[in-house]
């Protein structure tokens, strides 16, 4: 049986189904036959709120708990939706466990279980720590027990993240690439941006010369000047709708739709990596750019919007260390001309 199929709030559950309400903080497993006089009945109880609410103190209710929390609530909405996967691996597997009885072990062992994708472990591991200091705050840990999921060594990442596009790929993509698809590569090389941020560009944003709006992940606002090159682009599209990259009609696309479309480029294309190289990579070619052009780690913050040096040195890699130590010694070198000889 479809979720289609089943009432308001009626959810699958293990060969069963089960009632949940969050904003009454009802978590009910049904086990009449859907659809059955026994069952309507059940659900109108639950509807109405007779149904008493458990109180047991174990992972469902500590999830049910955090997903009502100001701090779930501010989230934003990408980031909801990957807490609610990894929540959602905990609540199966831990679901009727009492959170006082998790130790450091467990949470290790769940870590290393997870090893072939070290980004999952690692992530699974981050919102354990988020839902036991959740369930410090509800009392159900007591402050000697800390929280059990934290100073668990995470996975170090194993390469240097998302590559950078090498300059044959770029050139074949940029010969072959569907209008669309090179408008989004222009957008990604231009702005260094993440995909999400460059299909909720509007056109009213870019008013002035400049990208201005605030950052999806990071909530940070900023204001960018766009490049000649990308000015020169934009000046030769025509304004079907109020985002500057839409479907045939003029209504904004997707990441899905987006994503399929780069993919379909590049396996059209003749050179044997295409593939491997994704959307993202084109914002640490953004980053290397800015770097080779000179700049110093404030200004390529101030236009990629990073949050820290660590994460620039992960993008910007050897070119960064490159640039920096060739500005340090030609520094040394105007000081040595500059000395008075005796």
């Amino acid at each position: 049986m479809t979720k289609k199929d089943l009432p308001k709030y009626v959810y699958g559950d293990r060969g069963y189904v089960r009632f949940i309400r969050r904003s009454r903080g009802q978590s009910v497993m049904m086990k009449e036959e859907p659809g059955t006089p026994e069952f309507w009945d059940h659900y109108n109880r639950l509807l109405k709120g007779r149904e008493p609410i458990p109180v047991k103190r174990n992972f469902e209710a500590l999830i049910l708990s955090y997903y009502e929390s100001e701090a779930y609530k501010k989230l934003k909405p990408r980031t909801k939706a990957d807490y609610r996967k990894y929540i959602g691996h905990i609540r199966t597997i831990w679901g009727a466990k009492d959170p006082s009885k998790i130790e450091p072990h467990h949470v290790y062992e769940l870590h290393r279980a997870n090893a072939e994708r070290w980004r999952q472990a690692n992530y699974l591991v981050q919102v354990m720590v988020v839902l036991m200091n959740h369930a410090r705050l509800i009392g159900f840990l007591k402050k000697e027990h800390g929280n059990p999921a934290k100073g668990i060594p995470l996975f170090k990442q194993v390469s240097e993240g998302w590559q950078p596009w090498p300059d044959d790929v770029r050139a074949e993509f940029e010969a072959v690439a569907t209008p669309r698809a090179r408008l989004v590569y222009e957008l990604c090389l231009g702005t260094g941006q993440r995909i999400g941020d460059i299909l909720k560009i509007r056109w009213n944003h870019l008013e002035g010369g400049a990208y201005d709006f605030t950052q999806g992940k990071t909530d940070k606002p900023l204001w960018i000047p766009l490049t000649h090159r990308l000015t020169s682009h934009l000046a030769n599209l025509e304004k079907k709708g109020l985002t500057v990259v839409t479907d045939g009609k003029g209504r904004p696309v997707t990441y899905r739709t987006i994503a399929e479309e780069m993919r379909s480029v590049k396996a059209k294309m003749r050179n044997p990596e295409a593939a491997s190289f994704v959307t993202h990579g084109l914002r640490k070619n953004a980053t290397i750019e800015l770097y080779l052009a000179g700049c110093d780690d404030e200004m390529v913050k101030a236009v990629t919007g990073h949050s820290g040096v660590e994460m620039l040195k992960k993008y910007g890699g050897q070119i960064r260390q490159r640039e920096l130590a060739t500005q340090a010694q030609n520094a040394r070198n105007r000081m040595e001309q500059n000395k008075p000889r005796t």
